[in-house]
Order: C-alpha cells, then structure tokens, then sequence
C-alpha cells in the first residue's frame, strides 16, 4: 500500500469551498457524510487570522449552510463547523473514493488543495493521478511513502480536535515543528538547540513549551472527564 501526498493549484477548481478569503486561512475537511439530493454534510476544520462571527465567516463560505459552529478553547482562530454543501463542492474526495482510494486529508491553504490518501499500489496511484488530474488539469505529487497500514482515513479527527482545542498557536506549532524534524523519532534525527533556532526561540522556551504539550496530553488521556 502507498501513503501518497499531492498538491492541486486552487485556479481552475469549480467549487469554492476550499478557497481561502481574506479572513480564511486555511479549511479542513475533517469528515463528509452524504445526505439526500446529492448534498453532503461536512464537518470542517477552519482556520482565521482573527476572531469571526458565524455570519461573516458564512459571507467567506458562500453557498454553505452552517449547522453548527464552535471555537476551539485555546486557539482562538480556530472553529469547527458542520455544514451542508453540494456533493460538487468536494469532488476531489468524490474522486478518491470513486477511485477506491481512501482519503486522510484534504485541506486549502495558500491558494493550494493539499491531500493525503492511501492507494493499493503503483498501479493504483496512475489510475488516481488520472482521475484527479481529468478533472483539475494537473496534480504536483509531493510524495509517497510505503506501509503496511491504512492508517485513520477522514472522520478520525477526535484526537486532533480534542488537542488542537486545548492547545496554543505557539504550542502546537512546537509540537508540529518537532515532529516534522524528527524529534520524537528513534534515534533522534533533531536536538532541541536545533528545533529552538528553527523556531527562533530559546531553549528554555522551547522546554516549556513542550512541557506544557505532554502536560495536556497526558491531562486529556487521563485526567477527569468532562
């Protein structure tokens, strides 16, 4: 099986759901759930360079219907919603899962559609890429990475929104840079003097901070249950 990762350049894409605004920083499709009439109810992962209403992020996302919209506790431009849209506005996870193939992650950002998904083989990845670059033009295959695993497909976003609410900018930030340079890895590819010049902090901050990441974690794991 191939984990594989591709970017799609946002010109040329008919739906304007993934697009971000002056305010839309990035949108995240955490899960999609058809409904009746070729409709299809999302559930949203939306990123703002500052605090927004549920009206003016709905002038942002025309042609959706909020349902339901919350903040994330911590971040404060972050918000989760669920929404009602047509089945057009996310026809590239239309065409994943036309195509067998199972998608983990479907995001727009900087004027780009990220995504990551799994296919069977080499095979399988050319009958995709075809599908995907049929419909949009091109495709700009970024990666692929072999495993034995499916892994969590879309609709596995508990843990995410759980830790990303509880969570700061800063913190999460750490936390993902760390991750990308291969600090957890074992052995280590990455000391934390070289993370804490990436991030043009200091040491020290980059302790706490990361302390206060397995903090949290450890708190949403074990602690009481709200």
């Amino acid at each position: 099986m191939l984990r594989i990762e591709f970017q799609l350049g946002m010109a040329g894409i008919p739906s304007r759901l993934l697009e971000t605004g002056e305010a839309v920083e990035s949108i995240e499709i955490d899960n999609a759930m058809p409904v009746a009439n070729s409709a299809v109810f999302l559930f949203l992962t939306v990123r703002t360079d500052s605090e927004v209403t549920e009206d003016s992020l709905a002038m942002e996302l025309p042609g959706l219907e909020i349902i339901d919209m919350s903040q994330a506790e911590v971040s404060s431009h972050t918000y989760y919603l669920g929404v009602i849209a047509d089945s057009t506005d996310v026809t590239v996870f239309g065409l994943l899962t036309e195509n067998r193939a199972i998608p983990h992650r479907i995001v727009g950002k900087n004027s780009q559609l990220e995504v990551v998904a799994s296919v069977r083989d080499w095979n399988h990845l050319k009958e995709v890429a075809s599908a995907v670059e049929e419909e949009y033009g091109s495709l700009e295959l970024l990666g692929t990475t072999q495993t034995n695993r499916i892994g969590f497909p879309l609709g596995s976003n508990k843990i995410k929104q759980s830790m990303s609410g509880k969570l700061s900018d800063e913190q999460l930030e750490v936390l993902e840079t760390a991750y990308q340079m291969g600090y957890f890895k074992v052995p280590q590819e990455v000391t934390a003097e070289e993370i804490a010049a990436e991030l043009d902090i200091s040491r020290s901050t980059l302790s706490e901070r990361l302390r206060r990441v397995q903090h949290n974690f450890c708190k949403l794991l074990f602690g009481p249950q709200e």
